[in-house]
């Protein structure tokens, strides 16, 4: 006979007909670092997530929960296929004791018993640790983070173009190179082109 308002143990949904033992494990790590000195010193202490460990036993006729399971000639069997489906899909559950409720819990091991002791029920024995869950967000750069210089001025763009020579020939017959004729105004050019190129690497604090 089970007392009002009791539950039976349950993993994912799963209800199993006893909770044989439970061990909750709760634990922190220290960090140190060694000095000079010749000893470790600490200044903080880090909490390691919440692990349980739990042996629950199921079995095609149930006693205790026979209203709530009935009986099944393949229960044992859906139910240890269920719980190596849960640990090979990497799942997080939710796992429901008599006095406890764990939520985001990932299944670290699982062993399933069978002895002649218990017949074709099973003994399963499953370690389980919290999985703390963080969220992805996405953020705005502010606009004065994509200017550049002391000024906060846009960097610009810059373009550049190939320049091309070409062989022009002369009255005598004889080939000139016309960059020879306009050798100024090309010096001239290049040498403005460098100066914008170095005004813009220069925002862009690149030198």
């Amino acid at each position: 006979m089970t007392r009002r308002g009791l539950k039976p143990a349950a993993i994912a949904g799963i209800e199993f007909d006893a909770l044989i033992d439970e061990t909750k494990t709760l634990s922190a790590t220290i960090p140190a670092y060694p000095v000079e000195d010749g000893f470790p010193v600490s200044d903080t202490i880090i909490l390691d997530p919440v692990s349980v460990q739990m042996t629950l036993y199921v079995t095609n006729t149930p006693v205790t929960w026979l209203y709530r399971h009935g009986s099944s000639n393949d229960r044992v069997r859906k139910i240890c296929d269920r719980m190596e489906s849960l640990w090979l899909n990497k799942e997080l559950v939710k796992i429901v004791t008599t006095d406890a409720i764990y939520k985001d819990m990932g299944i670290t091991s699982l062993s399933i018993k069978k002895s002649r002791e218990i017949g074709y029920a099973r003994e399963i024995a499953l370690s389980a640790q919290k999985v703390r869950v963080t969220e992805r967000r996405t953020v705005e750069i502010p606009s004065y983070i994509l200017k550049s210089g002391e000024t906060k001025a846009n960097a610009g763009t810059a373009s550049t173009s190939a320049s091309s020579s070409r062989v022009e020939t002369d009255s005598a017959g004889s080939g000139r190179n016309s960059g020879s004729v306009s050798g100024g105004s090309s010096t001239s050019s290049a040498k403005k082109s460098q100066s914008i190129l170095y005004g813009v690497a220069s925002g862009l604090k690149l030198i």
